[in-house]
C-alpha cells in the first residue's frame, strides 16, 4: 500500500493530530519536504494548509483528512458506530475546530509565540475578550468529556487525537494552569493522552510551534 504524504508543518496542531491518527491505526507515513508541493496540484498550497496525497488523490482540509484516512486506511476505527458516542465525537471536533483552534491556538500560543520569537513586551494577563471565549472553549470540551475517560465514552476517537496537540502546548502553559481547573474532567483526560505511544511518537523535533514544547 502506498504511504500518505503529508505535507505541512509536523509541528503545527492540525498535522500532529493527522500524525496521531496514523500512528494509532499503524500506517506508516511520509513528511514532505518544506519546499515539496503536492505532486499533480493544479494550484500551489496555501501558507499554513494541510494536503495529504495518497494513492494519487489529494485530501485538503483538517476534518476531511481526519475522516479520510480513519475510512480509507486499515487498522483500527477511530469513529465509533453508536449514534450517542459519535455525536459526542462530532461534538468535540466542531467545539475544537470552531471555537478551541483559533482561541487556545490562534491567540494563545500565538502570543507565547511572539514572545519566544521577539523582543516585543507581551503581557502575562490575556485581555478580556480572549480570556472569555477561550473558557467558554475549555467548558464546552469538558461538557463533551463529562466522565470520559475519552470524548466519545470509553473510546479513543478522532476528537482525542486531534485535540491532544493543542494541549500538549497549552498545558505547560501558565494559561493553560489558568483555564483547566483542577477538578476539571480535562486534566484526566490530559493524563490518560500523555501515556499514548501515538503522542510520544508524533512529538515534532522542529517546526514553528516545537519550541514550546517542554524542553525546547
Amino acid at each position: 500500500m502506498p504511504q500518505p504524504v503529508i505535507f505541512g508543518d509536523p509541528s503545527s496542531i492540525i498535522v500532529r493530530g493527522i500524525l496521531i491518527v496514523l500512528t494509532e491505526k499503524g500506517i506508516p507515513y511520509r513528511l514532505a519536504e518544506e519546499s515539496e508541493q503536492p505532486a499533480g496540484d493544479l494550484g500551489e498550497q496555501l501558507p499554513g494548509e494541510t494536503v495529504i496525497e495518497h494513492s494519487g488523490l489529494l485530501v485538503r482540509g483538517a476534518e476531511s483528512i481526519l475522516r479520510y484516512v480513519d475510512e480509507a486506511l486499515p487498522g483500527a476505527r477511530l469513529q465509533p458506530e453508536a449514534p450517542r458516542q459519535r455525536a459526542r465525537m462530532n461534538r468535540a471536533l466542531e467545539i475544537f475546530f470552531r471555537e478551541a483552534v483559533p482561541v487556545l491556538g490562534g491567540e494563545i500560543l500565538r502570543r507565547n509565540l511572539a514572545s519566544a520569537f521577539t523582543d516585543e513586551w507581551i503581557s502575562p494577563d490575556l485581555p478580556e475578550s480572549v480570556a472569555r471565549l477561550a473558557r467558554r472553549a475549555v467548558g464546552r470540551l469538558s461538557e463533551v468529556l463529562d466522565g470520559g475517560p475519552f470524548f466519545a465514552g470509553d473510546m479513543f476517537t478522532l476528537a482525542d487525537a486531534a485535540v491532544a496537540p493543542l494541549f500538549a502546548y497549552l498545558m505547560p502553559l501558565p494559561e493553560g494552569e489558568a483555564l483547566i481547573a483542577r477538578a476539571s474532567p480535562l486534566r484526566s483526560w490530559w493524563g490518560c493522552m500523555l501515556e499514548r505511544d501515538s503522542l510520544q511518537r508524533t512529538q515534532p523535533e522542529n517546526g514553528v510551534f516545537a519550541m514550546l514544547l517542554p524542553g525546547a
